[in-house]
């Protein structure tokens, strides 16, 4: 433990056009970049790039990277390399292909994204969620909500909280609200929620402090032969669109078949 203590102090910084990314050792196998701290999608899609990049050119070295909103942590073997090494290595490979390929650094969604899943959704206030309340305190009708929430494309930022929960973000500024100041202790599985700048479906029923504006019936995670798969991943876009109470009755049971 002490050996990992003296490890987390050590920290390491790269800048390149104005785009710092800190380096920082968390364990004797870890390794920690992390960017501004923010919601960003073009930063994202930096992220991701550069996890790709070292993925292909680190194979031998790397175990596996894990994305969030604004870091990335890269699990190594300490048997093939070390932290010093290995940061060197990431510099060279930032210096060499990732500043100078061709993002797109529009931070903008579009509508026509190939890798965009779409979510039936059922916006309901039967089971006393919060929709109305949500229309109330943004000053809109139940019917602008959904149309709002329905018309965005979100972007997967981070896995976390229950397996197969993925933050979305960006929510349209007119539906930010901040999280409920009393958590549910029951949110069922496929409740489709609201909080701040961000949207998610709960894969189980777990507790839950997010606004529910609706559920949807597809499964977010599918765990077969020893395999997990979640249903959105990290970099993927997402758009929901609103079906009827029959709808989702009927897709609830073709997908329980």
């Amino acid at each position: 433990m002490t050996k990992v203590n003296h490890l987390q102090n050590s920290h390491s910084e790269y800048d390149s056009d104005n785009k710092a990314i800190a380096f920082e050792i968390v364990a004797e196998n870890a390794l920690l970049l992390s960017w501004q701290a923010k919601i960003s999608l073009t930063q994202h899609n930096q992220i991701i790039a550069l996890q790709k990049v070292l993925v292909q050119k680190l194979d031998a070295l790397i175990i596996e990277t894990v994305a969030s909103y604004h870091c990335l942590m890269v699990y190594f073997n300490p048997l093939l390399t070390d932290s010093s090494q290995l940061i060197n290595k990431i510099q060279t490979i930032i210096k060499d292909h990732l500043i100078s390929e061709d993002h797109d650094n529009s931070g903008e969604l579009k509508d026509n994204n190939t890798n965009c899943i779409n979510i039936p959704v059922y916006y309901d206030i039967d089971q006393q969620w919060d929709l109305a309340e949500v229309a109330q305190r943004c000053n809109m009708s139940m019917d602008d909500v959904i149309k709002q929430h329905s018309a965005n494309i979100y972007h997967g930022f981070a896995l976390g909280f229950t397996p197969g929960f993925c933050y979305l973000a960006s929510l349209p500024q007119t539906l930010h609200l901040p999280r409920k100041s009393s958590p549910r202790l029951k949110v069922p599985q496929g409740a489709v929620a609201i909080a701040e700048q961000q949207s998610a479906i709960y894969p189980i029923e777990s507790p839950g402090g997010w606004h529910i504006i609706g559920q949807t019936p597809l499964p977010m995670y599918e765990s077969k032969n020893g395999q997990f798969n979640a249903t959105i991943n990290v970099g993927q876009n997402v758009k929901f669109y609103a079906i009827t109470k029959a709808e989702f009755i009927a897709l609830q049971k073709g997908v329980k078949a």
